[in-house]
């Protein structure tokens, strides 16, 4: 499923850059000027107008603050306050629980990585188990004669269709697990962002309100008006 995914993301990407306008010059064979494909002539002023591509701008500008993300994320360079809730959801994304370390939530840590210990451990028992019965269906497919019927762990006889069946639902399984692991994965960088945040917020309780009077423009007549000062 991994696999599966890596393969989507750079195909994806490749597509991306194949549509993306890159400018080119050619010459002819009379020798003149070349022919560059991002410059606009206009026919009445007699003047070539070079202009810019929206997608290329996009894409020196996806460019930069990937640099800019990267540099932040690896502490290359120093973390303002504005940054902390992006990068601390980039550096979960890379490794669980490492938002939680920006964030300085070290508490959170142990329910992060027992959680991802009982992903793998599914994970793995799952795929043991699928290549168990899937073991036993090529050994029934390939004996001579070919057996219909077969005895695992001292108890059956279990017929193949039986056998293929428990196989196909060890792999379901398995995938099931790759996904909720997969969302928990998220689910914490989530969380990460969340709390970097919230640590910006003010919570206390110092809360004013100021009552004056007013005109009320619509129909010119007197009202009141409240303002909250949250300070």
């Amino acid at each position: 499923m991994i696999r599966h995914i890596v393969q989507f993301l750079i195909l994806t990407f490749t597509v991306f850059f194949l549509k993306t306008n890159i400018s080119f010059a050619q010459k002819d064979s009379l020798g003149q000027k070349p022919f560059v494909s991002n410059v606009k002539i206009d026919s009445l002023k007699k003047k070539t107008v070079a202009f810019d591509t929206t997608r290329g701008a996009k894409l020196r500008s996806f460019g930069k603050n990937s640099k800019y993300t990267f540099r932040k994320t690896f502490g290359i360079d120093s973390l303002t306050a504005k940054d902390v809730p992006r990068i601390a959801f980039v550096r979960s994304m890379i490794l669980p629980g490492w938002g939680q370390m920006t964030n300085k939530n070290y508490i959170k840590l142990p329910l992060i990585y027992g959680a991802a210990g009982v992903g793998s451990y599914f994970i793995i028992r799952n795929n043991q188990l699928y290549q168990k019965y899937k073991g036993y269906i090529i050994e029934m497919n390939t004996a001579t004669p070919k057996q219909t019927e077969k005895i695992i762990d001292g108890a059956g006889p279990y017929s193949i269709t039986l056998i293929t069946t428990a196989a196909n639902q060890y792999r379901r399984y398995k995938q099931l697990s790759f996904v909720g692991m997969g969302l928990g994965w998220l689910l914490f960088a989530i969380e990460a962002n969340v709390s970097a945040h919230l640590k910006t917020f003010d919570v206390s309780r110092d809360i004013s309100m100021k009552l004056s009077p007013t005109i009320l423009e619509q129909n010119q007549t007197m009202g009141f008006k409240m303002a909250f000062n949250f300070k």
